[in-house]
């Protein structure tokens, strides 16, 4: 990569996605080719798949591969107090 090029490294450079981690948003995007506000949103709104540690969002390895196939959504129930 030049210095003149911006964005993330395309997919093909990217190491591969490790199964025993999470990732945070800015490490997903490259992976999905989106910005990391979409992740962000995607899991605020709860249209995307994802898990929370605490408040903070995050993306398995199955989670990004479900994104980047397009696989459909369950958004989580949301129980009564």
């Amino acid at each position: 990569m030049t210095i003149t090029e911006t964005g993330p490294p395309p997919v093909a450079e990217l190491p591969p996605l490790s199964d025993d981690r999470l990732y945070t948003a800015d490490e997903a995007a490259p992976y999905v080719n989106v910005a990391a506000r979409y992740l962000k949103r995607g899991a605020a709104a709860d249209t995307l798949q994802h898990t929370y540690v605490g408040r903070f969002p995050r993306w398995s390895a199955q989670n990004i591969r479900d994104i980047v196939a397009g696989v459909p959504h369950r958004p989580r129930s949301r129980r009564s107090r």
